[in-house]
């Protein structure tokens, strides 16, 4: 196939299934590339509704256009999305202040499930199938084990209060492995030591001790790309790679905005992946660029791979730079992109409630929907819809029959506002 046209090659993949896309992406780069393309990426959304007890949230999907024009934005009779709609699901419940979606892999999403006080990534599905599994939750008598650990003041105790999961879904290409990743702190005068753990969907051996990392860890879920889970060590202002292929922890150059080192790190410095590629969100808080008398923005950096740079898998860090692809002008709110379009836009949430998408040609910001009103918890991850099997994977699932556990009551189409 590698002398046919693009678009004939591209018409022998739209008639595959979705698993043998998956398989194809791993042949060449070419392919890869050509998929990428085709692949149509939604939001798949996660909607704790006002009014509703307990923390609840429900799982909705919706698939933006190509291109955001601003006269469609501007016009009420035209919606800058295809359909918004309800996913059969029954609702998964969440703790205040944490995500429910730890990642989504060519179709299957993993949820963290809390309980004494952690939050555990066990619950596996494909909201397209209906197909589940949940995974073998942080037994109380493993915790124990972490009373061996001392550190150089006193033993580190096993203390309900202030022991947290770092935790984290991905997918490598080369071993066509799924994994799931929990990396539990113990003790909170010791979160530089977690206990790492790993289970790889299909194998059935379990969670596999694979040691410690001597990293403190953020809490949101790690960032998959380039076949590796990402955090950042704000202590020590790192990013820490763990590659699923060979399951070890390295540490990645750091891009420019790192150099700055100011106080409030934490608060300006957030991973993500855009295109596909690391990417590292750099804004300053509101009162330091006061300070400093600087505009107020958001900088995108991205790490992409050097030209011409053909190198070994595990090495291909020292072979990828950082260059900042887009600086956005911002009041005083705060901004958070999480996706690009296919036209190289920026998706972002403004002041936290608004879906809004920035043009990089025209240097303007423009407002999607509107959540402020009617929803307490609100979360939009790109996701793929497929009919990747974790039955075929090699996982005891079952497929749901829940439609009588939904919310009644809702309509078809979410109620986002478009004032």
């Amino acid at each position: 196939m590698e002398n046919l046209h693009p678009n004939i090659t591209l018409e022998i993949f739209s008639r595959l299934p979705d698993e043998s896309l998956v398989l194809c992406k791993q042949v060449c780069k070419t392919w890869r590339t050509l998929l990428l393309h085709k692949t149509k990426v939604g939001l798949l959304f996660s909607i704790g509704l006002h009014g509703e007890k307990g923390n609840n949230v429900q799982l909705g999907y919706g698939e933006l256009r190509r291109r955001i024009v601003d006269d469609e934005i501007n016009n009420i009779n035209h919606k800058p999305y295809e359909k918004l709609t309800w996913v059969d699901h029954p609702s998964i419940d969440k703790r205040d202040e944490i995500d429910a979606i730890v990642g989504s892999c060519n179709g299957l999403v993993c949820f963290s499930i809390p309980y004494d006080d952690i939050d555990d990534p066990v619950y596996i599905c494909n909201p397209t199938t209906k197909e589940y599994v949940h995974l073998p939750t942080l037994h109380r008598t493993e915790i124990p084990a972490f009373n061996e650990i001392e550190d150089d003041h006193e033993p580190t105790l096993n203390r309900r209060r202030g022991r947290r999961m770092v935790n984290g879904f991905g997918y490598h290409p080369s071993t066509n492995e799924y994994k799931v990743v929990r990396i539990y702190y113990a003790n909170h005068q010791n979160y530089s030591l977690g206990r790492v753990q790993v289970y790889t969907l299909g194998c059935r051996s379990g969670w596999r001790e694979i040691g410690f990392v001597t990293h403190e860890l953020h809490s949101s879920p790690g960032i998959l790309a380039n076949g590796a889970l990402h955090w950042m060590d704000y202590r020590k202002l790192k990013i820490v790679a763990f590659d699923l292929a060979d399951e070890k922890f390295r540490l990645l150059p750091s891009p420019p905005c790192f150099l700055l080192d100011r106080p409030m790190r934490i608060l300006a410095y957030k991973l993500q992946v855009l295109g596909g590629n690391l990417s590292v969100i750099h804004q300053e808080p509101w009162a330091l660029s006061v300070v400093h008398q600087e505009p107020y923005r958001v900088d995108i950096w991205i790490l992409k791979e050097n030209s011409n740079s053909d190198v070994k898998e595990q090495d291909q860090y020292h072979y990828q730079s950082w260059s900042r692809e887009f600086s956005i002008a911002k009041d005083n709110h705060h901004c958070e992109p999480f996706a690009l379009t296919e036209s190289n836009e920026v998706l972002l949430w403004y002041n936290r409630t608004i879906l809004s998408c920035y043009n990089p040609e025209t240097k303007t910001l423009k407002k999607i929907v509107n959540v402020g009103t009617g929803f307490k918890h609100f979360q939009a991850i790109p996701h793929i819809k497929s009919s990747v099997s974790l039955k075929a994977l090699g996982e005891r699932s079952r497929i749901r029959k829940y439609s009588d556990q939904l919310i009644e009551g809702l309509e078809e189409e979410l109620p986002f506002n478009q004032d």
